[in-house]
């Protein structure tokens, strides 16, 4: 089973750290510069060629941006941690298997489960609406599993049984009193992301 954050959240990360490389980059430029000064002034003319030429330095990161970061940073951990409690590395589901679980997206977790006959399928959890009961609830959730229905199309029978199993771990955890992740209730989700991409099935 692997734990993955949205495809958002990974670009966020990698952009941020680029521009910290850069802006030890520049660091480290400028310190050179200010050593060989004599120098550089000496070779002024060849340098201003160079110059012409040189693309646009990228914008660095700020004290504000770094700070945001790490802030960043803590709150997905923390996130992500509340999600491997929720659904354990290893967990037994009988004749199901879990592949995937991502880090909630658009008000929700996607988890990636596998039939007995090792079908794929994908489960969307979010948070328990009595106006809109799932293919299983907990306490505090609903499960769905996203075929692109309209509630009218049929339901995989093993896919159902799977995820009722899928909750009744669910509930455990829950009864443990572990913190658990905020998520958006099915209506909240279509409101604030009407034209959400929600699958994460390749």
């Amino acid at each position: 089973m692997t734990y993955e954050q949205s495809t958002f959240e990974r670009n966020l990360i990698g952009r941020r750290q680029a521009l910290c490389t850069l802006a030890g980059i520049t660091t480290a430029v400028a310190g050179i510069a200010l050593v060989g000064v004599g120098t550089a002034r000496a070779a002024g003319s060849a340098a201003d060629v160079g110059a012409a030429g040189a693309q646009p330095a990228a914008d660095t990161v700020t004290a504000q941006e770094a700070v945001q970061q790490i802030e960043y940073d803590a709150a997905t951990a923390r996130e992500l941690a509340m999600v491997e409690a929720l659904i354990p590395a290893g967990l037994d589901m009988g004749n199901w298997s879990i592949e995937k679980v991502q880090a909630p997206r658009l008000g929700a977790i996607a988890v990636v489960m596998r039939t007995p006959k090792g079908d794929a399928f994908q489960v969307d959890m979010l948070r328990r609406d009595a106006s809109a009961a799932g293919l299983a609830d907990t306490k505090h959730f609903s499960l769905f599993i996203a075929n692109s229905g309209n509630g009218s199309k049929s339901t995989d029978e093993w896919q159902a049984r799977g995820v009722k199993v899928l909750a009744h771990h669910i509930s455990r955890t829950e009864r443990s009193g572990a913190p658990l992740p905020e998520l958006m209730t099915f209506a909240q989700r279509e409101r604030q992301h009407p034209f959400g991409n929600y699958g994460i099935l390749g």
